[in-house]
């Protein structure tokens, strides 16, 4: 039993290591679940995205079905901007999701009001044991989710109790008394807490909690619960920065959709908080107060969801009126994918799947710019563009492998039955030419990290061999469009450069060593680096080799090099 307000005695750096830590445990566990869940699924939730959602209403089941398993509604953004930057979803099919997303993410909250705390520990202790002696990857992974989805509600309950001896201070029944008298002190209190954790989830298991023992009326409640909806969106938009324009758009629908939505149900708040009250006498008898917060959380954001489902295409015009211009980046017109077309017509369709192919290595060799301009500049957005890039690459592959195997079912004559094995392999090389690439963000990454410089001999070495890569590439593509022998047998030459600059580059690099000139004496990653920029080189050879075959052109071709760069 507590004692009286103005006498309450609270061991303080208990309380707040018990609401930190609490918070903590609990944020770490939903972390953990959703992590751990996406694992479980692996590739079969961004297919079941791109494959779900030619309309805005899949979209919004998809969007509910998706953030209900991975309880991260975030996560599920971060996937559908994926998709949009690989043309593989209108913005119009994206905001559906988004808005499934909102009424996904309250499964979280429906959760905590179930009483599942008590049994906290034990479910902990079962995620644990299959983590610890159950050797296989999939068991492991369950028992994740199992200690993720225990911590989720140990920490609430760390904090609860914490929360519990706050509220015998007068101070702090006076501040949420403030909030319940001004309900737009709610609105704001709800989306800067909400903003500051990054987790609506946290927030609205602290709500539950206040709620429960009385301290906060329902309408500061609900009001807070608006303001989260609000707060939430800062995680999105802090995802979007520096990024694409369609992540920069779907972070804006998001905020716009959560923010309209909750000013528009201040306008309401009375008598939402009515019909919420009825719903906890009526249903519950007054006997979970942390599952009416939960009632209140779902009817808002499937109001909320059902009333902007009608406006989703001015929500769109509005998006793209605020966030203007483009990526720069090449849009994959997966409208000549079109399956109807493969036994009507499988020439056409082929003739369409070349045209994905062909912008599927000019986002390979955009990758490739990307790569070349962080090997040198420690701008983490250029990293980040080219692992994003990387993503477009792996679901492009994915959809025209896909569509390709099936032209190869058509009845197809001799030459055109050897183009699509030809697209098959291309496809393979473009997607390896992305795997490279990301091989040397990755070692550049650790290279900037640890401050390793290239001493100037070896910064003019790897600037030249980049340029010769750099054209390799882009005349493989000219090669792959035009089908132009000549054109290939450039690829080839240039590619027997590219092996003799990294042998070069390679001696050059072991006599640097023995001559400790430089920081590259500590530098084990120069090697890797040389052998990921020669194989990028070979794939382009392997794309070429299809179109010169078997018939060797042996016309003499100019070069554009310096003699120097000639080896």
């Amino acid at each position: 039993m507590y004692i009286l307000a103005d006498t309450v005695d609270i061991n303080w750096q208990m309380t707040i290591f018990a609401i930190v830590g609490g918070l903590g445990i609990f944020l770490y566990g939903i972390n953990l679940m959703g992590d751990s869940l996406k694992a479980l699924a692996g590739n079969k939730m961004k297919l079941i995205i791109e494959k779900s959602t030619n309309t805005p209403l899949k979209g919004i089941l998809v969007g509910v079905i998706i953030t209900g398993l991975i309880q991260s509604s975030s996560g599920t953004t971060a996937l559908t901007v994926g998709l949009v930057r690989a043309g593989l979803m209108t913005l119009p099919q994206a905001v559906g999701i988004i808005l499934g997303a909102n009424i996904g993410t309250t499964v979280t909250s429906f959760l905590l009001g179930l009483k599942i705390k008590e049994y906290a520990l034990p479910i902990m202790a079962a995620g644990s044991f299959l983590i610890f002696f159950i050797h296989r990857k999939r068991y492991k992974q369950l028992g994740a989710v199992m200690l993720g989805f225990g911590m989720l509600f140990y920490g609430l309950d760390i904090m609860g109790d914490a929360l519990k001896q706050l509220t015998d201070l007068q101070a702090f029944a006076n501040a949420l008394q403030a909030v319940g008298d001004v309900p737009v002190l709610g609105l704001l209190v709800g989306a800067v807490t909400t903003a500051v954790v990054q987790s609506s989830s946290a927030t609205i298991g602290i709500l539950q909690g206040l709620y429960g023992t009385g301290s906060i009326e329902l309408i500061g409640a609900i009001a807070i619960l608006f303001g989260n909806n609000i707060g939430t969106t800062v995680t999105a938009i802090l995802a979007s920065l520096g990024g694409s324009v369609a992540a920069r758009r779907t972070a804006a629908a998001h905020v716009l959709f959560n923010l309209i939505g909750s000013l528009f149900f201040m306008l309401f708040l009375v008598p939402y908080t009515k019909l919420i009250r009825l719903l906890e006498v009526g249903i519950l008898h007054d006997s979970n107060p942390a599952m009416t917060i939960s009632f209140a959380h779902m009817g808002f954001n499937i109001l909320n969801t059902f009333i902007m489902f009608w406006f989703i295409n001015q929500l769109v015009w509005l998006v793209t009126k605020i966030i203007r211009g483009d990526d720069g980046l090449i849009e994959i017109n997966v409208d000549s994918l079109q399956d109807d077309l493969i036994f009507e017509a499988p020439i056409l369709a082929l003739a369409g799947a070349k045209v994905v192919v062909l912008n599927m290595g000019k986002i390979a060799e955009q990758m490739l710019d990307s790569t070349v301009k962080y090997s040198f500049e420690n701008n983490k957005k250029l990293f980040e563009n080219g692992m994003q890039i990387e993503e477009m690459l792996d679901t492009i592959d994915k959809k025209a492998h896909d569509y390709l195997v099936k032209i190869s079912q058509a009845d197809l004559d001799r030459n055109s039955s050897s183009n699509q094995a030809a697209y098959v392999d291309t496809i393979r090389d473009f997607e390896r030419i992305g795997d490279h690439c990301t091989n040397l963000l990755q070692f550049f990454e650790i290279r900037h990290e640890e401050k390793i410089s290239f001493s100037e001999e070896a910064h003019a070495e790897l600037k030249k061999l980049y340029k010769v890569v750099q054209e390799t590439l882009s005349l493989t593509l000219e090669t792959f469009d035009t089908q132009d022998k000549a054109t290939a047998k450039k690829v080839m030459d240039r590619e027997d450069v590219i092996d003799r600059l990294v042998i070069k580059n390679r001696k050059r690099h072991i006599m640097r060593i023995n001559n400790r000139k430089s920081s590259e004496t500590q530098d084990s990653l120069y090697v890797d680096i040389l052998s990921n920029i020669e194989r990028i080189g070979d794939h382009c050879n392997n794309i070429v080799i299809n179109v010169i075959q078997d018939y060797y052109y042996n016309e003499e071709i100019d070069y554009d090099y310096d003699e120097d760069v000639m080896v």
